[in-house]
């Protein structure tokens, strides 16, 4: 999507709300509404007319069809155009949105924690993502297949900013419209904003196609909870999770509904991508983490079954973003404040009755990495 990303505009859905939505409003695909695609590109869709006139200035950099030479390097995996490719690419990344953000903040704070004597600004401002593709292109069994599975994640390498920008120029400048959008975005909302983009790259090595994402970086509020080890053994086990949710086809998503009330929105769960009337929507296959019965779904089971803190999935969740609601891309950086709510409560006691970081003996075993229930 064009549109700069932070929390008011995200392509985030529920349950039962249909994946693809216009590149400018996000209205959703429905019975209802019909989306178009852009002629210039066919890549994004747009709800109507009027949309699509009021995007066009943020689109027209990135708006291109595929020269031969594009439609080719995607040829290989099935692809009879750029254009599908990058609109199955995009697909892919709404879809896994939440687990891609929570990744992204994972990787955020395991990179401040291995650089303490670096302010948080002089670390390197690029991450990006390797990703494959999980099965060639067919048109007789592409419509079947989930857009959430379409796309794997291989692996995530953080670069100099700067040195891509000087490498990569053409590149870099057709973004220059979405990166003064973000920044002006970023003023009004952030007010530790710093006036620095955080940049995300996605990319599959040979297709010469990439999607960008811009962050805000913002001076934190509070220090860290724990300690780096601490932090460590519980955020590999978040950040295994969530790729296994991407690559294993259970992607992870929130209850987005308003009578819903926090902490449950939180807590991200697992679901599928189901098509009905020719849109894909998500549905969740657990009500919420206390319904999960092992035996039920086998790939979300060995997932669980490979974090290694023997944490409940719900407390592994929350506790991840906590830990690192400072740099976190997930949730508002004083979610957990507690002058916020005193609901908020219902989340920082249990964290604080499983592992008390005040306390030695669970230190200790945290520490020790000593399994436990």
């Amino acid at each position: 999507m064009d549109s700069p990303d932070d929390e008011t505009t995200q392509n985030t859905v529920g349950s039962g709300d249909a994946l693809r939505r216009c590149n400018k409003c996000f209205k959703p695909q429905t019975a209802g509404v019909s989306l178009r695609k852009c002629g210039g590109c066919s890549t994004v869709v747009y709800c109507s007319l009027e949309c699509q006139k009021v995007q066009w200035p943020r689109h027209k950099p990135l708006c291109r069809a595929g020269t031969p030479a594009h439609d080719a390097a995607v040829a290989r995996y099935g692809y009879p155009s750029l254009a599908t490719f990058s609109q199955d690419l995009q697909d892919f990344l709404d879809a896994n949105e939440w687990a891609l953000r929570m990744i992204i903040t994972l990787q955020r704070q395991l990179q401040r924690d291995a650089n303490p004597d670096v302010p948080f600004s002089q670390l390197p401002m690029l991450l990006r993502f390797s990703l494959r593709v999980q099965a060639i292109w067919s048109s007789s069994t592409h419509k079947h297949r989930s857009p959430a599975t379409r796309f794997g994640v291989v692996s995530q390498t953080f670069h100099d900013l700067d040195a891509y920008a000087r490498n990569e120029t053409r590149m870099w400048a057709q973004t220059a419209v979405l990166r003064d959008e973000a920044h002006r975005a970023f003023i009004h909302k952030y007010p530790q904003y710093i006036g620095q983009l955080f940049v995300v790259q996605y990319e599959v090595p040979g297709t010469n196609h990439f999607q960008f994402e811009f962050y805000p970086l913002q001076t934190p509020l509070a220090p860290t909870p724990g300690t780096v080890e601490q932090r460590r053994l519980i955020l590999e086990d978040m950040m295994g999770f969530c790729t296994r949710s991407i690559n294993d086809g259970f992607p992870l998503r929130t209850n987005t509904s308003e009578e819903v009330m926090f902490p449950v929105n939180l807590e991200a769960c697992p679901g599928t991508f189901v098509r009905s009337g020719g849109c894909w929507t998500w549905k969740a296959i657990l009500d919420d983490w206390k319904s999960y019965i092992p035996g039920q779904h086998r790939r979300l089971d060995l997932a669980v079954a490979a974090v290694k803190m023997r944490m409940p999935i719900q407390l592994l969740i929350l506790t991840s973003l906590w830990i690192t609601c400072c740099v976190s891309v997930v949730v508002p950086q004083d979610i957990f404040d507690e002058g916020r709510s005193a609901v908020f409560l219902d989340v920082l006691l249990p964290i604080q009755a499983y592992i008390d970081l005040r306390d030695s003996v669970n230190l200790q075993r945290m520490l020790t990495g000593i399994r436990y229930d």
